[in-house]
């Protein structure tokens, strides 16, 4: 049997980008390792910066913001976790359902979640880039629409308008998709640090 069925259109030796095959192109990529810059446009002012992030489909992931400022935030099956070196301080919250409608549940959902959180509206192709745009099936959401953007089956990026006016920007950089261990997703909690369960 086979563990994933893909429906794909192939040009030479590579697989094209489609509305069809989407989501089964994001569940068969279980791991993804990338540094990243974020873009924030809010009210005509732009906010940078930039980090890493690692990601599995298991549910689990780790994103670090190292410019300007300093933050790290995971997530395990059960607790958020965000430490923030300059207040000293991390925070631990229930999990619950925190990232059913956030644009990081396009990287840790499998495809039977995928299909559930998001519509897919459109697949541009043109040149050797692709734009797919999706929005949340969810009317509570705070994101209106997301915009995923490939060079061939490269993802260069993330992108997302919310409800408040804002257009977040993920440029993605350096992209592994290749396994590692997930011990790489916990934090490692510096001597000083207070814990603040939530």
């Amino acid at each position: 049997m086979f563990s994933i069925l893909l429906t794909t259109t192939v040009v030479g030796n590579e697989t094209t980008i489609s509305k069809e095959n989407l989501f089964d192109f994001l569940h068969s990529k279980q791991y993804l390792k990338t540094n990243f810059t974020q873009t924030t446009l809010a009210d005509l002012n732009e906010r940078v910066v930039s980090g890493n992030i690692q990601a599995s489909r298991s549910g689990n992931f780790k994103i670090e913001y190292l410019d300007p400022i300093k933050e790290t935030i995971s997530a395990d099956k059960e607790f958020l976790y965000k430490l923030d070196i300059e207040l000293e301080q991390l925070d631990i919250v229930p999990r619950e359902e925190y990232f059913k409608n956030t644009p990081i549940s396009i990287l840790i959902s499998n495809i039977e979640n995928l299909k559930k959180l998001y519509s897919i509206n459109s697949c541009i192709q043109e040149n050797n880039k692709t734009v797919c745009s999706l929005s949340t099936k969810d009317d509570n959401s705070f994101v209106e629409r997301i915009f995923l953007q490939f060079s061939a089956t490269e993802l260069d990026s993330l992108t997302y308008l919310d409800s408040f006016g804002q257009s977040v920007n993920f440029d993605f950089d350096d992209i592994s998709w290749e396994p590692f261990s997930e011990n790489q997703l916990f934090i490692s909690i510096p001597e000083g640090i207070d814990v603040v369960y939530h």
